[in-house]
């Protein structure tokens, strides 16, 4: 079983995602990270040199490289489900968890590391909740596809337990 976190910077994909791998014997993928490690530039470098376009072309072919994996556990970009049909590739080949979060939350967990973020760097403190509010309406098409919804918790692990005790079920 291959299991895609899907939501928006923030939402504690990689966090909880190493969490839920942890919980289900599964190995847990960053989807960022693999990006960087294949291209050998940071997602901030490629945005930089090659623009949105190449990362986000980087960022299909890296996700599609994860095909013949079992039992692995991918926290995807904030952005992965909005490009070339990503969502539906993810959705016909593991089960999709969409990490829900408001953006208050996303925004108070977001703005000390925005220099991190190439889509927040430009923006002042005040900018980044309307940015967030902005582009999560343009995303709940693609996020609101998935086949399970999360609530992210307020901090902690809250809640994780009770979604891989769901999703082991489907183990086999």
């Amino acid at each position: 079983m291959r299991i895609f976190i899907l939501g928006f910077m923030g939402a504690g994909k990689s966090y909880l995602g190493k969490e839920l791998a942890n919980m289900l014997g599964f190995r847990f993928v960053d989807l960022d990270e693999l990006i960087e490690a294949q291209l050998g530039l940071s997602v901030a470098e490629i945005f930089e040199t090659g623009g949105e376009l190449a990362f986000r072309e980087a960022e299909a072919a890296c996700l599609r490289s994860l095909g013949h994996e079992r039992q692995v556990v991918v926290a995807t970009g904030g952005g992965t489900p909005c490009f070339f049909e990503n969502m539906q590739w993810m959705n016909d080949n593991g089960v999709t968890v969409f990490f829900r979060a408001t953006p208050g939350l996303l925004a108070q967990r977001l703005i000390p590391e925005k220099v991190r973020r190439p889509l927040l760097a430009g923006l002042c403190d005040e900018e980044v909740e309307a940015f967030i509010t902005k582009k999560l309406a343009e995303r709940t098409l693609f996020y609101g596809l998935s086949h399970l919804e999360f609530e992210v918790p307020q901090e902690g692990n809250q809640g994780i337990e009770v979604l891989a005790k769901y999703l082991s079920r489907f183990l086999g």
